[in-house]
């Protein structure tokens, strides 16, 4: 069944384990048939084929595009307590209303091969869609090595995997749906291949002990978001909203990296939309753990965002306000966070409804009970308990709708 937020049946399944099963087990990667991974961060599902290397061949020489230069300075949108700025770099030239790929030699997956970003512009586009796939995390030996806990950790994601998974998108990327909120948006698919929910900046080194000696892990997710976001400014100068999703480790990086959107893009407000990335705290030093690993970019002032995953979302709260919004669906009690995180299904839950009861006015939440995943991945049907459908609340998050709320128990 066509699923009118993102999932497609033709193939491609972008919904980590969302279109797949839950199940513990080796990330999967591309060309495979969509299984599941570590705690359920899952892989990316079938259909992508092998790789095929790295350039601007599939993105440049088209006909749309919004033209020139853009500043990252102050703008009506900047945020003076979040001074990220990015140097706008070479504008990208593609073709209207189809999937090109612009290459970044400087990116760096796991494995330290570039990839690159799938795009999908529109003539005067008013606005930004991106898309951040998912696919697991790894932070140590084991999950890195043994488990090979996220998707593309030892793959080259070049031009054929990235066109063949960005193809798989649609509904809220599709401009030719009359009922799609964000039909005259530029569409943009980052792939995930660092292991570090998008958020990484260095290299580890690990050794997991089996007799196969080092292995370098480039943990570079945070980075290649910078990377992309100097081409995507100076490409798209002058939209006035950009909306930043994800699912499941996609949502995760949606959420880490929503400072650095918003200072990238100081004349454009940003918003976010998380499926299943759910900000819990581990009863552990995990998060830590994952944070020393991976060099994780922390917004300034945030002075716990790298003890507690918990500590984010309030401290947006007071520096990314409204008319910004925040929308976040989720199960109560989510396995696969519960596996990846070391909680119960209670616990989740526990920390789910203290993460609503502390929301700031701009972020909402749509809840489901239940330990399934991906919200999304039910169908935009999908209704609370209080009588609320998936689509209808997503297109009150997309219009501005006064009347947009917390659904759900």
């Amino acid at each position: 069944m066509r699923n009118f937020l993102w999932c497609v049946v033709a193939g491609t399944v972008l919904l980590l384990s969302a279109c797949g099963d839950d199940d513990v087990g080796n990330a999967g990667s591309g060309g495979s048939a969509g299984s599941a991974g570590f705690a359920g961060f899952a892989g990316t599902g079938g259909g992508s084929g092998g790789a095929s290397g790295v350039g601007a061949t599939g993105g440049d020489g088209g006909t749309a595009g919004s033209g020139a230069t853009g500043g990252t300075g102050d703008g009506p949108w900047s945020v003076p307590a979040l001074p990220f700025h990015v140097t706008p770099g070479t504008p990208f030239n593609a073709p209207a209303r189809q999937w090109s790929f612009v290459g970044f030699p400087e990116s760096k997956c796991a494995n330290g091969t570039p990839t690159g970003i799938a795009v999908n512009p529109i003539e005067n586009a008013v606005g930004v869609l991106v898309f951040m796939q998912g696919g697991g995390a790894c932070w140590d030996a084991e999950t890195c090595l043994v488990l090979k806990a996220s998707v593309h950790l030892e793959d080259t994601v070049g031009e054929s995997v990235v066109l063949g998974e960005a193809a798989g998108l649609s509904g809220l990327f599709d401009h030719d749906n009359v009922l799609n909120p964000f039909r005259q948006y530029a569409y943009v698919y980052m792939p995930y291949c660092t292991g570090d929910l998008h958020s990484g900046s260095q290299a580890q080194v690990y050794n997991a002990g089996t007799g196969a000696g080092d292995v370098t892990i480039q943990h570079h997710g945070g980075r290649n978001v910078e990377l992309y976001l100097e081409r995507l400014i100076a490409t798209f100068p002058s939209v006035d909203r950009v909306v930043v999703s994800g699912i499941s480790a996609g949502g995760f990086g949606a959420t880490l990296n929503w400072w650095r959107y918003q200072g990238a893009f100081p004349n454009a407000r940003v918003d976010i939309l998380d499926d299943a990335g759910l900000m819990v705290d581990a009863p552990d030093t995990r998060w830590s753990a994952m944070h020393d690993a991976w060099a994780m970019a922390v917004p300034p002032g945030c002075d716990d965002c790298d003890e507690r995953a918990s500590a984010w979302l309030p401290f947006y709260g007071a520096h990314l306000i409204a008319p910004r919004r925040y929308a976040l669906t989720a199960f109560l009690g989510d396995a696969v966070i519960g596996s990846y995180f070391g909680l119960s299904a209670a616990q989740i839950e526990t920390q789910m409804l203290a993460l609503r009861a502390g929301a700031a006015a701009n972020q909402k939440t749509f809840f489901l009970p239940g330990t399934l995943h991906s919200v999304i991945a039910e169908g935009t049907t999908t209704m609370t308990s209080d009588g609320t459908s998936l689509l209808p609340w997503v297109l009150q998050f997309a219009s501005d709708d006064p009347n947009w709320n917390h659904a759900g128990p």
